[in-house]
């Protein structure tokens, strides 16, 4: 077993429930996962540095005094009952790409770092990308650490915690300056298999937005209350939901997810008082995305009008589509052609790091595929022959984007 396959399953161990992987930012075993990343960039005698919300940075010194950093990572954190490789896989395929360019003696000008970046996934406080937001300034530490999650915790007493803090004796990390970023991914599509193509350069990441909807109407007794007389906030709910979904069918070339609701009092003999859920709207175009916004906050209206009921919406988080840079694109693009290897240009449907990095350096993306197009989920996979692959894309990459960014 290769070294990349042979670490993505020793971090399958970590966070193993009985329905795949559970790795929340800042609990014990996402904690687990950043210390087996800081161990093994140990072993290499790689720095390590550390942020403010946990953010790990392994270093390869450059040969040019001053020279900033080429950052390659991903996260280590996990949606609920997720997969082995989403994330995982980018941090792994990161470090072995420091190793391989001992192993070939390959000096680069720059440092190289592979990050391990927290929470990408947003499961549990509600921001995606916390990590690389705060890095790159798109979220400050006040309004990062101020996160809290469903039990009143917020991030900053998280990582206070010895369950899911910050890892002892790794120095704070001073150093925001980046001349580059790479990173490497499963697909979670299914593009790549069905073209029988083991390498995508990602063109562009798509637009998104996630909002909180907190629905609140009058709780009363389930037997007693006429139909015509309630205020119910799981009914109205309902309504916004699946107003919410037409449009996004009817616009086309988007997406909406309600993947969180929570109702209470959640008794089944009480008429529901309240009732919270997300949505997460995504396209390649920011108008379709504000169409279907505007949807959800029309129907929010109509209930309001009719069901005895107060709807609020509350963005969360939204980001235009992300352009992956063209110079990168293709010098990656040069690079795995002089593997002798065919790669396509691929949009990410996917929310990544990267988009948070195009914010201050150049940034691009390579995908590996995901067998049956499947992610977030138990049954995510990519084969050993094709994680090895992205690996060797990777490493020469580094070489090529090492050779023309200042």
């Amino acid at each position: 077993m290769s070294k990349v396959n042979e670490r993505l399953a020793n971090l399958a161990q970590i966070g193993r429930v009985e329905q795949g992987m559970d790795r929340a930012l800042a609990t014990p075993a996402e904690r687990e996962a950043r210390l087996l990343f800081a161990s093994w960039a140990r072993e290499r005698r790689y720095s390590l540095t550390q942020d403010r919300v946990g953010n790990l940075f392994a270093r390869r010194n450059g040969a040019r005094d001053g020279a900033r950093p080429l950052l390659v990572g991903s996260h280590l954190d996990t949606v609920k009952n997720g997969g082995a490789y989403d994330g995982a896989y980018g941090v792994v395929a990161a470090l072995c790409a420091l190793e391989a360019l001992d192993e070939h003696k390959i000096e680069t000008e720059h440092p190289i770092e592979a990050v391990a970046w927290v929470g990408e996934e947003g499961g549990r406080f509600p921001l995606a990308c916390v990590g690389s937001a705060f890095f790159t300034g798109a979220c400050d530490a006040a309004r990062a650490l101020a996160l809290t999650d469903s039990d009143g915790v917020t991030l900053e007493q998280a990582l206070a915690s010895a369950d899911g803090g910050l890892l002892e004796g790794i120095p704070a990390r001073d150093e925001s300056r980046v001349a580059a970023y790479l990173e490497i991914h499963i697909e979670q599509g299914p593009i790549l298999e069905r073209e029988g193509v083991s390498l995508g350069i990602v063109t562009a990441i798509n637009g998104q937005r996630r909002y909180r909807v907190i629905v609140n109407g009058t709780p009363g007794h389930a037997g007693t209350v006429p139909m015509a007389r309630r205020g119910d906030a799981l009914c109205a709910a309902a309504e916004m939901i699946l107003a919410t979904e037409r449009a996004a069918l009817s616009i086309g070339e988007c997406v909406v997810t309600f993947g969180t609701l929570v109702v209470e009092p959640n008794a089944p003999n009480v008429i529901p008082g309240r009732v919270t859920f997300s949505v997460d709207i995504r396209s390649p175009e920011d108008a379709r995305v504000e169409a279907v916004e505007n949807a959800l906050r029309e129907a929010a209206g109509d209930v309001n009008g009719r069901r005895r009921v107060a709807a609020a919406i509350e963005r969360l988080q939204g980001h235009a589509p992300v352009p992956m840079d063209p110079k990168l694109r293709n010098a990656t693009a040069r690079a795995i052609g002089a593997l002798g290897e065919r790669a396509i240009d691929v949009p990410s449907g996917a929310g990544h790091d990267a988009m948070l990095l195009a914010r201050i350096a150049p940034a691009a993306m390579i995908f590996v595929p995901s067998i049956g197009g499947r992610s977030h989920v138990p049954e995510e996979e990519t084969s050993p022959r094709d994680l090895e692959l992205g690996l060797t894309a990777l490493t020469a990459a580094i070489v090529e984007v090492d050779k023309f960014v200042i």
